[in-house]
This record gives C-alpha cells, structure tokens and sequence, in this order.
C-alpha cells in the first residue's frame, strides 16, 4: 500500500511545478531530475491520475480565464487544527498552487505558498518547504517552468516524506484534496464559459482517476478521516461509469459532478 501511494503521490505532483536550480546547481540538472521523476512514474505505476499541474495546463490551453475568487481562500489556513483537516488542505493549496503557476499569477502563486509552507510545517514534515525554496520560488517568479520543477519536487519530497514515516494516509488524503480541488476549478470555469466542451472534456478525462481514488478509500475501512472523502469518491465512481472520456459528459452530469464536488469542498475547506 506505501509503494502505491508514493508512486500516486509522485503522479498528482509530478508536473506541479519546475525550476531553475539556486546558486552553482545547473538548469539542465533540474531539468533531469524531473524527468527521472516522470519516468519512475510511468515505469512503476501504469495508470497514475493526472496531476494538479496537468489539469491546469489543459484549462489554459483550453483559453479558460484565471479566476482566483474560486480557490481557497488564504486566511482559511490558520482554522485546519487537525492532522485530517491539514493534509486535505494541503492538496487543496498545492492544487490552487499549480493553477496559480500556470497562469504566472506571481502574487497568488506566493499566497498559495505560504499557505502550503504552514500546512507542511503543521504536519511537521521536515525539510520540504525550507528558507531555501521559497527563496528559488521568488527569484523565478517570471518562469513558469522553474517554479513547476521546484514545487513538483519540494511536494514529491513532502509525500516520500509521509510515506517513510509511515503516514500513508495522510498522504492518501493530500492527493484526494489536490484533486477534488482540480475538479472543482475545472467545474466552475466550465460552468461559467456556458460549458464549453473542451473543459467538459477535461473532466470526462477524469474518469480513470475517480475509479482510482475510489480503490484506494476501501483500503482505509471505517477510517473515520477517510470518510470526509469516501462518500464523494464512491459518488464519482458510479457517475463516471455513465461516462464514456471519448464522447465527454453531458450538462446535466457536468452539474452533478460540480454539486457533489462544492459540496464535500465546502466541508473541507470550512
């Protein structure tokens, strides 16, 4: 189950994030790093989901507008007091990180950082979101891929780190947040482009991962912090198995997905 989720965990992250190497450390040995990540990836875990990264990519390709008003919001950091609330949110704000990247949305992109940073230190993860990666965050604020590489790693570190110490949960439970968020900015701005196919396609392409994440909760068996997400995964389960990806969704489906998601979002977030 640990090796599992730390090749998920990789997959979710995986393109979230690049980056330029600080001091003497050289582009092209970032650039390598990465892909030694992507092939793990694709060599040890044949179907892993998309990553928050790579949903948003499709968004802006798709021409969607940045719209920051939908994420969350960042004074909600400092309510997550358990290690339940923290580790959702966290996948949440690394979610809201990458679409913030994506766009090179600087300001948001620090905000979500920020954000991230108390989470991580609240799990008390060491290592991870150091002095030294905010500052690499900073100075490549102006290139997109430096910060995709330099967050995908510090948040693959985060969850080798969880898996390691023996808290596959938790680390379950950032991955199933990262993507109900990607799910949830996808949905709005679907919604509000009079549902233009190409984003509906973009969440008919989610079928795969729903049936993932389903899998992976009956692991935790009357886990009571599994069953914040358990109900919307069972949900999205047997929604997605009316879906075909190759002929996308429906308007109707489309809403139900959104109201499902905002819903169990709501909870998560407070």
């Amino acid at each position: 189950m640990k090796n599992i989720l730390s090749i998920l965990s990789i997959a979710i992250l995986a393109a979230s994030v690049v980056a330029c190497s600080s001091g003497k450390k050289s582009e092209e040995a970032d650039v390598a790093t990465l892909e030694n990540v992507k092939e793990k990836v694709e060599k040890e875990f044949k179907y892993p989901i998309p990553t928050s990264f790579e949903v948003t990519e499709l968004l802006q390709d798709a021409g969607a507008a940045f719209v920051w008003n939908i994420t969350n919001p960042i004074e909600n950091v400092d309510k997550y007091e358990t290690q339940r609330d923290k580790a959702l949110n966290l996948g949440i704000y690394g979610a809201d990180l990458s679409y913030a990247c994506t766009y090179n949305s600087q300001e948001e992109t620090m905000q979500m950082l920020k954000a991230s940073k108390a989470l991580i230190d609240g799990l008390e993860i060491p290592g991870v979101f150091d002095d030294e990666m905010v500052a690499r965050v900073e100075k490549n604020l102006d290139n997109k891929d430096s910060l995709i590489l330099i967050v995908t790693k510090s948040f693959y570190n985060t969850y080798s780190e969880l898996n390691k110490s023996g808290q596959d949960k938790m680390s379950f439970l950032v991955v199933a947040g990262s993507w109900i968020e990607g799910i949830y900015i996808t949905c709005q701005l679907a919604i509000s482009s009079d549902y233009d196919p190409r984003m509906l396609n973009i969440v008919a392409e989610q079928k795969k991962s729903a049936n993932k994440l389903a899998e992976f909760a009956t692991q935790y068996a009357d886990d009571p912090d599994i069953e914040a997400v358990r109900p919307l995964l069972q949900f999205m389960q047997i929604i997605y198995e009316g879906i075909d990806p190759a002929t996308g969704i429906t308007k109707g489906q489309l809403d139900d997905i959104f109201s499902n998601v905002e819903s169990t979002r709501n909870e998560i977030i407070g």
